[in-house]
């Protein structure tokens, strides 16, 4: 079987790249671990990319729905649905934020504070996995590297070309 990056089906920039030869794996990646994510949190209900929710409500715990939205990089319609769903379940509430009554305020709820553990136990598990044939040192550059090309995505001046409604 020939391998698709070969022969002519790789298409190349002018430079002789092809971008799927770097954001092919990434997204295989970032696939594969929302997969194992969805696995690992079944039994508690917690549902596809909701564990991101949790974690940034660990951090900034009372955030808008349209910050985590933002943060998150998903549509408003996305974080509302994902919020509702763990709300429906007992992680998070919402109350109205006091200095704009349109909008909503996410707070963590004692359930949705002992997730944090398990959450953080099953992303060690996965990061395990994915570097289990790395030394140290790889791992370190893996990291830094992988930081530095994120970095400019929070760059002014970067954001989605939309906010799509049918997502």
């Amino acid at each position: 079987m020939e391998d698709p990056r070969e022969g002519n089906l790789r298409e190349t920039d002018s430079r002789g790249e092809d971008p799927r030869e770097i954001l092919g794996p990434i997204a295989y990646i970032y696939r594969s671990h929302l997969a194992y994510m969805v696995k690992e949190l079944e039994a508690y209900r917690v549902g596809s990319g909701q564990f991101e929710f949790l974690m940034l409500l660990y951090y900034k715990d009372g955030v808008s729905q349209e910050t985590l939205a933002k943060e998150l990089k998903v549509s408003k319609a996305t974080s509302a649905r994902a919020i509702q769903n763990m709300e429906k379940e007992g992680y998070v509430y919402r109350e109205r934020d006091e200095s704009d009554l349109r909008a909503y305020r996410v707070y963590l709820t004692e359930k949705g504070k002992e997730m944090r553990n398990i959450i953080f136990k099953k992303l060690m598990a996965f990061t395990d996995i994915l570097f289990s044939d790395f030394t140290f040192e790889e791992k370190e550059i893996f990291r830094l590297l992988i930081h530095k090309a994120a970095i400019k995505l929070f760059e002014p001046g970067f954001e989605p070309l939309s906010d799509r409604s049918d997502d």
